[in-house]
């Protein structure tokens, strides 16, 4: 199978349900990557649901809004909870602004999602968010579940 990486790729995904990944991508000649020369309309018709081409700038749209929608708000949970996630892997980003001490477990959810941990004032909480928050941004969002 020879790919030109100069050219835009251009991507099968679902239709029938909220986007999740790519199914696969096209080749040159129209038919569908690692599935034996089916083409677009083949490919729906053998898996059963519906599907449409999209190009990269999409592709990247589309999985941007999936990470957005899996960003939660800071809600509370117990101490156990918290150390636990503070001893399981190393933690990242370990760090104090506001009274408020976070870290994340560097082990990504999807994306550059992870499971972030804080604590303040004798309270614990965790959300999920982009790895790459300040720890002034994970302040505020600790503040609005205060």
């Amino acid at each position: 199978m020879n790919i030109d990486t100069r050219k835009p790729m251009r991507w099968i995904v679902r239709t029938d349900e909220p986007f999740r990944c790519a199914q696969s991508f096209l080749l040159d000649d129209g038919t569908i990557a690692y599935t034996k020369g089916l083409t677009v309309e083949t490919y729906a018709a053998d898996r059963g649901f519906p599907i449409r081409v999209v190009d990269d700038a999409e592709l990247d749209a589309l999985q941007a809004a999936r990470l957005a929608g899996m960003v939660t708000a800071a809600a509370e949970e117990t101490e156990d909870q918290y150390f636990y996630a503070l001893e399981v892997l190393p933690p990242s980003k370990w760090r104090t602004a506001r009274g408020v001490e976070s870290f994340h477990v560097c082990e990504r959810i999807t994306g550059d999602l992870v499971s972030w941990h804080a604590q303040c004032g004798g309270r614990f909480f965790t959300f999920t968010d982009h790895d790459n928050l300040t720890a002034e941004q994970v302040a505020e969002k600790v503040a609005a579940a205060l």
